[in-house]
């Protein structure tokens, strides 16, 4: 049965309730919001509403939840990152503590049907284990904030392509384990619908890709961003012609890049070499 246009909002507007739901249709048998009020002692309502959005979960009952939907590992921890986030602010995610570009452009990150990443010297955000971020970022403070962007992808609504630069791989960030893992991490995303990861290989020619690094945002009615950031600072470039700029470079990308099965390999070649150095 399709949402009422109200609960389809709220869901937008509050990534804690968008992700728990997500977690409770995917439960085969799905329990009903009466089985799973038993088990933490509250009310079906109660459920419904942290279901729907209008009640906000504490991070003690979003742990307990968790329980009760059997969430583990990374998606657990994910869960878990946003609840902490969202409970201490008490209001929309996003638009406290950053600036006025980093929320427009979480806006056109969950509008987007389709996310292109080109990022030639380190993992991208979507794609970082949280050792990874802690190293690149020196505490695990922005690892909320990139939590609440790694959960736009997890419905598998939008597509999300990355051309990820070999050097990316030859930097051990946070040393031999921390990136064994972040290997390990890279190879899962191939086998996920929703993602699809290419290497790019050094090249002495020229492309434009060796400016830096970009998001592209592309959405329905032809309407995009690009953005780019640097040291903390963000730049959303909304110009259409520049977009139909960015939209060229990822095709210059696509030729570039090693194909799917090139890209598994290498990364197979990657995680071995790290795990079996040379003496």
């Amino acid at each position: 049965m399709p949402r009422h246009p109200d609960t389809e909002k709220q869901l937008d507007d509050r990534p804690l309730a968008r992700l728990l739901r997500s977690h409770w249709l995917a439960r085969t048998p799905r329990p009903t919001t009466r089985n799973i009020g038993e088990q933490l002692d509250v009310s079906h309502t109660t459920v419904t509403r942290w279901l729907d959005g209008t009640l906000l979960p504490t991070v003690d009952q979003t742990t307990a939840l968790a329980d009760a939907l059997g969430i583990t590992g990374r998606a657990r921890a994910d869960l878990l990152h946003v609840a902490e986030w969202v409970n201490p602010r008490r209001g929309t995610p996003g638009l406290f503590g950053i600036s006025h570009q980093t929320a427009e452009a979480l806006e056109f990150e969950k509008r987007a049907t389709s996310i292109v990443e080109w990022s030639p010297l380190r993992i991208p955000d979507f794609l970082q284990i949280d050792d990874y971020v802690r190293r690149v970022t020196g505490d695990s403070s922005d690892m909320t904030g990139r939590t609440e962007r790694q959960v736009t992808l997890q419905g598998g609504q939008k597509k999300y392509e990355v051309f990820l630069g070999l050097p990316a791989l030859t930097w051990q960030v946070g040393g031999v384990n921390v990136m064994s893992k972040q290997v390990e991490q890279l190879i899962d995303t191939l086998d996920q619908r929703s993602a699809e990861l290419r290497l790019v290989s050094e090249s002495s020619d020229w492309h434009n890709g060796q400016l830096g690094p970009f998001v592209l945002y592309n959405h329905e009615d032809r309407q995009g961003a690009v953005l780019i950031q640097h040291l903390g600072a963000v730049t959303l470039l909304t110009d259409r012609e520049i977009v139909e700029r960015y939209r060229g470079l990822r095709t210059e990308l696509e030729q570039l890049a090693l194909t799917s099965e090139e890209t598994r390999r290498r990364l197979e070649d990657v995680l071995r070499d790290l795990r079996n150095p040379s003496p």
